[in-house]
């Protein structure tokens, strides 16, 4: 299989969509099982892709046109990225589902759609792309498609502020990676991410001239002004300000996608740089300081400003930014364990914020409204979604035999590494996480029903119908959480350790592009 094709059938799908739902004439069937293809099409792609991955001694290179690096542009894919994409597209799919039942009172969904395809795009050429400029395009495709499809509700005042605030942010967040590619490229003369490993350690590779200047001073502000644009990419503190305002005016299935597949790409990407293209970059002790410093910011921000929350949608926002503040320490440790734990909880962290997210938007759906308060007791009428709300929470918190107690735990280890203070950090916030999660929680199931409006009527409380299609695509979330989390031991040890060990081998990264570009040019 072409494996190159793979984000450009979501962007043709996302292309095609608007037409296809004019000549349709906008029947929501045909709407929804244009997209329900496209999004299962492009999962069995990935299957495809983790199978030859994990059965290939090195990464696989997709030279598009025929033009090979440093040339041309080029698609490489190790393990480690064949799993994130994987990752991804199964939950681009019940997102999918899950869309197209929630958004069915509403008009306009290829529009919605037609972002969500170019999100799945852009998110895939980020994890897939072995060039630097590249990965700057990708960026904008995936940002474009995420300001669309958060300000979705676009006669919601909320929705319309949130989608500005991220769009505006977001722009000028990959200016400032455009402007460092300037100084990588300046000194080391190529964009190529192999190319770029090849040149920083000595290695030739055809048709490059040389590197010019200080290679470390020009990759010590690439480093700086990548950092910060996955500050505001990621929401780790002190870019974190345009996350719950973008989750609280998005749809549910919008605000799912950020949360567990479009913010961790700024994660994947300093993974991909530190760990792969320089493999132990000048300036790494500052630059430890700076992950942890401002991960255990995060972390606690996070953590207890969930405890102020009202708004369900908020609530969640600012769990996204606790665990995307763990993931941000966890880098900073720059070893095997350290990537093996970011992995796994990347994976994790997906599959249990969507199941939140999911069981959130069906209370959402039920009383048309977010405000914790407001859905007192919402819970005792629909008891399946409480059930998969409350093994979101306790998997998020860390309780075992859950998944994300298990990457939790990777992570701890990583950081007890370097200090048991900073370790510390994981546990207390997982702790306050805990009580903001239990006070939600007992609002919804035993607070008295009719506190807020809409819960009550003259006959007594109202009895809210939970709707199959949520309940389905939550049963399959909830099974995830569960199994992976008992099998976590060997699914580790089967496909996660293989997947850090082959990020980390930037030899066999470089030899992988250098042989193709060596029998072409």
């Amino acid at each position: 299989m072409q494996f190159g094709v793979i984000p450009v059938v979501p962007l043709t799908f996302a292309f095609f969509l608007p037409i296809t739902a004019i000549l349709a004439g906008r029947r929501r069937w045909v709407i929804n099982a244009y997209v329900l293809a496209a999004t299962s099409l492009v999962m069995l792609f990935a299957a495809f892709l983790a199978v030859e991955a994990y059965h290939s001694g090195r990464p696989l290179v997709y030279s598009f046109g025929g033009w090979i690096a440093p040339v041309g542009i080029v698609f490489e894919v190790d393990r480690f990225s064949a799993l994130l994409v994987l990752t991804t597209t199964v939950g681009f799919f019940l997102a999918a589902i899950y869309a197209v039942d929630y958004l069915s009172r509403e008009h306009g969904v290829e529009y919605f759609f037609t972002g969500v395809l170019g999100l799945e795009a852009g998110v895939l050429g980020a994890f897939m792309t072995g060039d630097a400029f590249n990965l700057f395009v990708m960026l904008e495709v995936m940002g474009a498609s995420a300001y669309s499809i958060v300000g979705f509700y676009r006669h919601r005042g909320q929705s319309v502020e949130g989608a500005f605030k991220y769009a505006l942010s977001g722009a000028l967040a990959t200016s400032l990676y455009f402007l460092g590619l300037g100084f990588v490229y300046s000194s080391l003369g190529t964009l190529n991410m192999a190319d770029i490993s090849a040149q920083f350690h000595g290695v030739a590779f055809p048709l490059t001239v040389g590197v010019f200047g200080d290679p470390k001073l020009a990759v010590g502000i690439f480093f700086a002004l990548t950092v910060a644009m996955v500050l505001v990419k990621s929401a780790v503190f002190p870019g974190h300000y345009w996350l719950p305002d973008a989750y609280e005016g998005a749809p549910v299935p919008a605000a799912a996608l950020l949360s567990g597949f479009v913010e961790v790409v700024g994660i994947y990407m300093l993974a991909r740089y530190l760990f792969t293209v320089f493999a132990g970059p000048p300036y790494s002790r500052d630059l430890s300081l700076v992950f942890f410093t401002l991960g255990t910011v995060s972390s606690f921000l996070g953590a207890f400003m969930m405890l102020v929350q009202r708004n369900l949608k908020r609530l969640i926002a600012y769990s996204t930014i606790l665990h995307m503040g763990y993931l941000f320490m966890a880098l900073g440790v720059m070893s095997k364990l350290a990537l093996v734990a970011v992995t796994y909880h990347i994976i994790n962290h997906a599959i249990a914020k969507t199941l939140l997210f999911f069981a959130a938007g069906s209370y959402i759906f039920a009383t048309g409204t977010a405000d914790i308060d407001e859905l007192a007791g919402v819970g005792r009428s629909m008891p399946l979604t409480t059930a998969a709300f409350a093994v979101a929470t306790l998997s998020l918190v860390g309780v075992p035999p859950l998944n994300v107690f298990f990457s939790k735990m990777l992570i701890f280890d990583a950081l007890l590494q370097v200090s048991p203070l900073i370790a510390s950090v994981v546990v207390i916030t997982s702790a306050v996480a805990a009580w903001a999660y239990f006070r939600a929680m007992v609002t919804i199931w035993r607070g008295r029903a009719g506190a807020g409006h809409g819960t009550e009527n003259e006959e007594g409380p109202v009895a809210y119908r939970e709707r199959p299609v949520f309940l389905l695509v939550m049963l399959v979330l909830v099974l995830a959480v569960v199994f992976i989390g008992l099998l976590s031991p060997l699914l580790v040890d089967r496909f996660v350790l293989p997947a850090a060990g082959q990020a980390m081998n930037y030899g066999g990264y470089i030899k992988a592009v250098l042989e193709l570009a060596k029998g072409v040019l």
